[in-house]
């Protein structure tokens, strides 16, 4: 009779709708201070820093790392570079920060003076 009862509480238990806790004002503060910066300004800036062509983005979580950092969302870019490596460029949504940059070919696809031509 016991485990029956035991079982019956258990399965309501797991069954029953999660409770919905109220939103803190902290957390709603929080949400309402976050604006990332517009996905355009942030392409300019790695085609500032890098030679090659945007091919790709798209918003992402960040990494446990990115997040440490302090990142809330990540924009992530492929650049096809001259030399037709792939780069994979993630920056800080809020701040613009670059993140990290992976890929074959960074050194020879880096602008080094401000819009220099290709």
């Amino acid at each position: 009779m016991k485990r029956l009862m035991i079982l019956t509480l258990t399965c309501a238990a797991l069954l029953a709708p999660p409770a919905i806790a109220p939103r803190c004002p902290a957390t709603k503060a929080v949400a309402q201070d976050f604006s990332p910066r517009p996905f355009h300004e942030l392409a300019e800036s790695v085609t500032d820093r890098y030679r090659g062509r945007l091919i790709g983005a798209q918003m992402a979580p960040p990494t446990p790392h990115e997040r440490m950092l302090g990142a809330a969302l990540v924009y992530e870019f492929r650049l096809l570079t001259p030399q037709r490596n792939l780069l994979l460029i993630r920056l800080d949504a809020r701040s613009g920060r670059f993140l990290e940059i992976a890929g074959r070919g960074q050194t020879a696809a880096r602008r080094m003076t401000d819009k220099e031509d290709d």
